[in-house]
């Protein structure tokens, strides 16, 4: 009788021990996957700023039947871009239109959000050009003579894109060739900038892109141009080598925006700028 309550007591406890375990579909439990993906909504759908029902806050609503960009995915929801929102819909109420890329896998979720965390889209347009250009490129001279870097910090920031946090949201693309800084002020702009620090490649290149890490490391930070087939552009991420399709100078001027990395005023006086040349 001893026995068999001494292993009751054994069976019992461990039964207990046991429900302390991570559940499957967990908020925040799994991985991040990064997509270059279409899709569209199949009912009004809201997006949220975590991939959770609890805890988290409704950015925007998405229409029914819109097309929206998805750029990854962890269990049960899609990351996606709508109107400068950045966000996360339940994969159930979506449909994948067109798949282009797999990108990498974030193995913590945490880190995926606080390299790239959630962004609410403007309820007001940026300010027009005419209010923008005098802060940043007031008269070529200054262009001109800022022809000295920081190299050391220049190294750090090669092919990122980068935004006056301190000023009006003004964005700069750093040439990793050339090593300078360019004022990307408009989706105009954005499409000259593809034109003209855009590396054309062969089509048997472009299929690596997906999973060749070798080779994406090289392109790390450059604008890369499809030369066999039609000239699409890719933005080759620097920080973790995801791939953006830049369909055109708007998408290119949202994209990369989208995507920049916030620095000061004083950080940036210290990079050397020029004007985007035209091809």
């Amino acid at each position: 009788m001893k026995k068999l309550l001494l292993l009751t007591v054994v069976i019992g406890g461990a039964f207990f021990l046991g429900t302390h375990d991570v559940k499957a579909g967990d908020c925040y439990a799994d991985p991040v996957a990064v997509h270059d993906w279409t899709g569209t909504t199949n009912i009004g759908a809201f997006v949220r700023d975590q991939a959770c029902m609890d805890g988290s806050a409704v950015l925007t609503t998405i229409p029914k039947s819109t097309s929206v960009r998805i750029i990854g995915e962890t269990d049960g929801w899609y990351r996606v871009e709508w109107n400068g929102t950045r966000g996360w819909v339940g994969s159930s109420l979506m449909s994948v239109t067109q798949k282009r890329f797999e990108g990498n896998v974030w193995d913590s979720y945490a880190d995926y959000m606080k390299t790239y965390p959630s962004v609410k889209g403007a309820a007001s347009p940026d300010p027009a050009p005419e209010e923008v250009v005098p802060v940043v490129v007031t008269a070529e001279s200054i262009v001109e003579v800022k022809t000295t870097t920081d190299s050391a910090l220049m190294s750090r920031l090669k092919g990122y894109i980068l935004l006056q946090t301190q000023s009006h949201g003004e964005a700069w693309y750093v040439d990793p060739v050339s090593s300078k800084r360019y004022y990307m002020k408009d989706g105009p702009t954005a499409y000259q900038m593809m034109r003209s620090f855009g590396l054309g490649i062969t089509e048997t290149d472009y299929a690596k892109l997906s999973n060749d890490t070798a080779l994406k490391s090289r392109l790390r930070g450059r604008i890369v141009l499809r030369a066999q087939a039609h000239g699409e552009a890719y933005y080759i991420h620097p920080k973790d080598l995801s791939v953006y399709y830049l369909k055109n100078g708007e998408e290119a001027y949202r994209v990369m925006r989208l995507y920049s990395l916030g620095i000061t005023n004083t950080d940036l006086a210290k990079l050397a700028t020029s004007i985007v040349p035209i091809k």
